[in-house]
């Protein structure tokens, strides 16, 4: 596995850091994700594309110009050098049929189930990996590896799945009817949407585990087998009752194949959700995300006490770095990844706020659990 990169040198040390918190412990300190404000001029292609279509499916384009933004950053505390091929979140729809429209920061689908009955079709399908969405992601990520040359990490791409795939399909709100008018019907197909997700990542893992990667994505923790983030948005539409019912076993079937995962949490309407996660032996950790306009991250100090108590790690978004400090301060360094939002002005100061962090966690530095053999 790799544990060095040319634009991160001590990745090793990253490695092992995650590996602590996958643990609900700590080495020096905890793993901290930030960024530092670009301190090199970007030197990659400049393209005028007819569609913006065109411009998010060109893989040349997409992967040189990652590489030159990659290489205009220095890479501070735990923050890697990580392309993942994206083309939006409902990647995973598109397996299924849907088309996908794009902005110019993200894309969706539309949705090809208009009538209750039309989920027996879905039954019968199998995923199609051969979709030209499907293929474009994979296309990048053999491009990527191809121009890595030991510089970065390749990662997996935004793989949605459950119940977030059959609202993709169908408009959310009638799902929500569907799953009161024909249950089993929606039990079925969510079982089978799930099923897609496992082949989806299987076959993502397959690439970047062959060249030599651990698992990452587009949330930047790192594993060295397979690790993915398991994640439910609709699930913020149904009560605590039906989501056990219907969601719950399928986020336990696309966590099957997985030997780390940490839950993506999202919106303050999926907290009614949160026992559910905690209850599962098998899951790691929990990415709480507050919300545009729910912050900072020290509003959410018992939300992050109860997962820690419950023996999951968490991800704590912070909005500044005071914003970290005082979570820090509050819960303990055990089991926390810090990542900090607001970028850095320097490398300098980048590392003064790591020095900060580490010595707020100094009382707390473990003796009895060290990293495997590399």
């Amino acid at each position: 596995m790799i544990r060095e990169l040319g634009w991160k040198p001590d990745f090793g040390r990253t490695v092992e850091r995650f590996e602590a918190w996958w643990h609900g412990e700590i080495l020096d300190r905890p793993p901290v994700t930030l960024h530092v404000l670009p301190s090199r001029p970007y030197r990659g292609p400049v393209k005028q594309h007819a569609r913006l279509r065109e411009r998010w499916m060109d893989v040349e384009y997409v992967v040189d110009a990652a590489i030159a933004w990659m290489e205009c950053c220095d890479y501070v505390g735990d923050a890697f050098p990580l392309f993942w091929p994206n083309l939006g979140p409902e990647i995973t729809a598109t397996l299924f049929g849907c088309e996908l429209e794009f902005s110019k920061t993200t894309s969706w689908s539309k949705p090809v189930v208009h009538e209750a009955e039309g989920w027996h079709r879905i039954l019968q399908m199998e995923p199609d990996f051969s979709n030209p969405y499907w293929q474009t992601v994979e296309r990048m990520t053999d491009y990527a590896i191809q121009r890595c040359e030991g510089r970065y990490v390749v990662g997996i791409t935004d793989l949605h799945g459950n119940y977030d795939i059959l609202a993709a399909l169908r408009d959310p709100q009638a799902l929500c009817l569907d799953m009161v008018d024909a249950p089993d019907l929606i039990v079925q197909v969510g079982r089978h949407a799930a099923r897609a997700f496992v082949q989806a990542f299987e076959r993502s893992y397959e690439k970047v585990s062959a060249s030599g990667f651990g698992s990452t994505t587009w949330a930047p923790a790192y594993y060295e087998g397979r690790f993915y983030v398991p994640s439910c948005d609709f699930w913020l539409m149904v009560s605590p009752e039906m989501a056990r019912e219907m969601i719950l076993p399928c986020i336990l079937q696309e966590m099957e194949p997985l030997e780390r995962s940490i839950f993506h949490l999202d919106g303050v309407g999926a907290l009614k959700h949160l026992h559910l996660l905690l209850e599962i032996p098998h899951l790691q950790a929990i990415q709480w995300v507050y919300g545009a306009g729910q912050g900072p991250a020290t509003r959410w100090i018992d939300v992050y006490r109860q997962c820690l108590q419950a023996g999951k790690s968490v991800q704590v978004l912070a909005e500044t770095a005071q914003d970290a400090l005082r979570v820090l301060e509050a819960v303990g360094a055990k089991g926390v990844w810090l990542t900090v939002s607001e970028a850095f002005r320097s490398v300098e100061e980048a590392e003064a706020f790591l020095r900060a962090v580490a010595a707020s966690s100094s009382s707390a530095l473990i003796t009895s659990w060290q990293p495997g053999p590399e």
